[in-house]
């Protein structure tokens, strides 16, 4: 009588440790493409938003130090926080996109795994 009771287990436990079938390893490839799409297009976003700061910080560096060498004071002050604001949009820019690289090194690990369990 235990026998049959251990039959059912059997199935559950082989059913189980077959892992994942084509079909769900297809899927799970498609999501990971399209969330690498989504994530080039936020790269590409965070990059150009890096470089306009930091163009942004340049003009604001200059405008800080012609200020204060012609004695416009109003000017440097504004110019040295336009520096500053730049900097710091540069900063989080570079680090969004360092994270948004750690999540696609991430996927594409994956997407290599799944390619290899597809042939």
């Amino acid at each position: 009588m235990k026998s049959i009771n251990v039959i059912p287990f059997l199935i559950a436990l082989l059913l189980t440790a077959c892992g994942p079938s084509k079909s769900e390893l297809r899927a799970e490839l498609s999501q990971i493409d399209a969330e690498l799409m989504s994530l080039r297009i936020a790269a590409r976003q965070h990059q150009s938003q890096m470089s306009q700061a930091e163009a942004d910080a340049f003009i604001g560096s200059f405008a800080a130090g012609y200020g204060a060498v012609s004695g416009d004071y109003g000017l440097a002050s504004e110019g040295a926080g336009a520096a500053y604001n730049a900097s710091n949009q540069a900063s989080a820019s570079s680090y969004s996109l360092a994270q948004i690289n750690e999540r696609a090194g991430k996927l594409i690990k994956r997407r290599l795994v799944i390619l290899e369990d597809l042939k």
